[in-house]
């Protein structure tokens, strides 16, 4: 592939992977306006789950999730003519499965152009427009929901995704044998497990979802069901993916070093905190300080302008020296600092205590988004699981922010409903609509709760930090460390990036023709 044309499929990969970015957000602020415009505030946290529910069960299915992207584009025809809370939850669900496919291929796409010494350029570009795409949707919802109509927030992926798909279909052409059609991937996917893992994660969300809406006691028969067996139903999972699934959804052994453990747990936990955090911040804005949906969204720039700044200097400089440890142990360091500051936010808060916090939790989310990820290609001792450990970082990336955001809703719905306003819990834009005397004890539980979730984050960062400290430091120097990429691109940057005969280049496996 050409320069030229590499550049034009890196630009169309950007556009659509700002849209499935972009839709992992730009709900939040959007959620009072939907919940009004359905008179349903019992199920909005689905509109949210829903989509990361899907995208989380289809990524680890790579070679599928590439002929599934059109989906995305299908599902946001259906959220922006939603008639009912019901229609728009599918819509979602239709939209994550998509989504996933836009994630997964964009990931490998780069991984398989794109040495590994030189590939944290690269990635620090997918982490800027990851991360442009977390401070406008929020934006981008709040200006929809208060000027014209939320269905926009959907439908706006209709015309900027035709252009980056027409992009990719006429300059990306990608070399599928001819006996791995879309068919027979089909055939050889791991339904039980797929069956397992979203039959899990349901359960769980749901007992935590129900328990913490007091719409059953903790200790009921349903609860403790659902919470039970969705927990042993997750070890059947495992046991299937071990023993048993002939192509196993998440092959185990690429969780078979301690080193590569401790590089994954990580990634779970950067997805609980950032997604938690891009869910939540935005209604503790309007709940504490009265702001506008676009309002809300404008106080997370500082957060997301610095993380994007971090991660392309990151990227630069893991580029340029040939490491990422120390960018995962700062970053990590940066996190702990931060989540436990905001251990402290409380109803008095300033917007400029605020920010100032957010800019440390910026500088942690950027240097660690994309390094954990080089971190785990640069360990690989099989060329050949190149897409699925991919496929396996954006798995956990996503599942940790399924729940993040779950948790974070269910110790916010319990503290509201132990303070008897059970009914804000859906709509916290409301709390800075009451009477004085009303709001203050409603606006207490609400923060009460949030404190408990950013308690759970700063324990969990400060795990994330000390599992950093074991994972492997691989030197990205062009030795033999970088031979899940020699393979691809052009011949001379190759014998630059690989310093090995040009020869040899043909017989290295090619992970994106598996797709």
């Amino acid at each position: 592939m050409s320069k030229s044309r590499q550049m034009v499929v890196f630009l169309g990969i950007l556009m659509v992977l700002f849209l499935a970015a972009l839709d992992q957000s730009i709900v939040t602020t959007a959620l009072p306006s939907i919940s009004k415009d359905f008179n349903n505030f019992s199920e909005i946290s689905w509109v949210g789950t829903g989509f990361l529910l899907t995208m989380t069960a289809i990524q680890p299915l790579y070679g599928v999730a590439a002929d599934l992207a059109g989906l995305f584009f299908v599902g946001s025809a259906l959220c922006g003519a939603a008639q009912s809370m019901n229609m728009l939850i599918l819509g979602r669900a239709v939209q994550g499965i998509g989504g996933s496919g836009i994630l997964t291929l964009s990931l490998i796409l780069v991984a398989d152009i794109v040495p590994l010494r030189n590939r944290g350029k690269y990635q620090s570009l997918t982490a800027f427009v990851y991360a442009l795409a977390s401070v406008f949707g929020p934006l981008l919802g709040g200006i929809f929901a208060d000027n014209v109509t939320w269905r926009w927030a959907f439908y706006i992926n209709l015309p900027v995704g035709a252009v980056g798909m027409v992009l990719l279909v006429v300059f990306l052409h990608m070399n599928r044998p001819k006996n791995l059609s879309l068919g027979t991937a089909m055939r050889s996917l791991d339904y039980v497990g797929i069956g397992l893992l979203i039959g899990a994660i349901i359960m769980i969300l749901l007992g935590l979802n129900w328990g913490a809406d007091a719409k059953y006691e903790w200790d009921s028969a349903v609860i403790l069901c659902l919470l039970i067996i969705g927990v042993l139903v997750m070890v059947a999972f495992l046991v299937n993916e071990w023993k048993v699934a002939a192509n196993p959804i998440i092959p185990l052994r690429l969780l078979g070093t301690l080193s590569l453990g401790m590089t994954y747990f990580p990634v779970f936990v950067d997805g609980f905190v950032s997604m938690g955090l891009l869910f939540f911040l935005p209604l503790y804005s309007q709940a504490v300080h009265g702001a506008s949906a676009i309002e809300s969204g404008v106080e997370l720039l500082p957060y997301v302008c610095m993380s994007s700044a971090v991660a392309i200097v990151v990227g630069q400089l893991t580029s340029r020296w040939g490491t990422y440890k120390e960018f995962i142990i700062f970053g990590w360091f940066a996190g702990v600092l931060s989540t436990g500051l905001m251990v402290l936010f409380d109803e008095s808060t300033s917007r400029g205590r605020m920010v100032g916090v957010l800019l440390v939790q910026g500088v942690s989310l950027g240097a660690v988004v994309n390094t954990q990820l080089l971190a785990v290609h640069a360990q690989l001792t099989n060329p050949a699981d190149m897409a699925l450990s991919t496929s396996l970082w954006t798995l956990l990336r996503t599942f940790g922010g399924v729940f993040g955001v779950a948790l974070g809703g269910t110790l916010v719905q319990s503290s509201l409903s132990n303070a008897n306003a059970s009914k804000y819990a859906q709509n916290i834009k409301g709390i800075a609509d009451l009477a004085p005397e009303f709001r203050e004890p409603v606006l207490k539980a609400f923060v009460e709760g949030l404190q408990k979730f950013f308690m759970l984050l700063a324990a969990l960062s400060g795990i994330a930090f000390l599992a950093s400290f074991l994972i492997k430091k691989v030197a990205m120097d062009g030795s033999d460390d970088d031979r899940d990429t020699v393979g691809q691109g052009d011949v001379q940057e190759l014998e630059d990036a690989a310093r090995r005969p040009v020869e040899k280049l043909d017989d290295t496996p090619r992970p994106l023709s598996t797709i």
